[in-house]
């Protein structure tokens, strides 16, 4: 049987952290499902992801 569990990830980032995020990412939490379904090969859940972010390809840097 298969689990139908819900997973959340939170991570800490400071206020100039988070402005400048989300000056270049408008729906951070919509940019972040991509990223880990494009990681994964994982096609979008239907109705998860808005037109506006379907144009948003921008790739994700790490420190």
């Amino acid at each position: 049987m298969e689990s139908s569990r819900e997973r959340v990830i939170s991570i800490v980032l400071n206020e100039k952290e988070w402005q400048a995020f989300v000056r270049v990412h408008p729906q951070p939490v919509v940019w972040l499902r991509e990223r880990i379904q494009e990681s994964i090969a994982v096609e979008p859940i239907s109705g998860l992801r808005p037109a506006a972010a379907a144009a948003n390809t921008t790739s994700a840097t790490t420190r």
